[in-house]
């Protein structure tokens, strides 16, 4: 179980950090920056989701956690070859509850 808490506990800072990024690309207007960036979050919120399906310890409140960051997930447009991909991403773990 400690293996895990220090792997989502290292993405959890990787994400702050990208998003820190983020945020500074935005304001600075540079797409290119801001566009990988966007990328580089939405591979880390995929691992996260990953570690958190993986964990023993699954309860009603990670199983939450984890449909929240999808739909975080979902909300993001990324760009392929300088188009907008189609926004209908989406991502589906049968082991999810409703």
């Amino acid at each position: 179980m400690k293996r895990f808490s220090n792997k989502i506990s290292n993405l959890l800072d990787q994400i702050t950090l990208v998003d820190n990024m983020i945020l500074l690309q935005k304001s600075n207007n540079d797409q290119l920056m801001f566009q990988q960036y966007q990328a580089r979050k939405i591979d880390y919120l995929k691992e996260l989701v990953s570690e958190l399906i993986q964990l023993s310890a699954s309860t009603p409140r990670i199983r939450q956690i984890i449909k929240t960051i999808i739909s975080q997930i979902e909300t993001i447009t990324p760009v392929v070859k300088n188009r907008k991909y189609p926004g209908n991403l989406s991502f589906r773990y049968p082991n999810l509850k409703q």
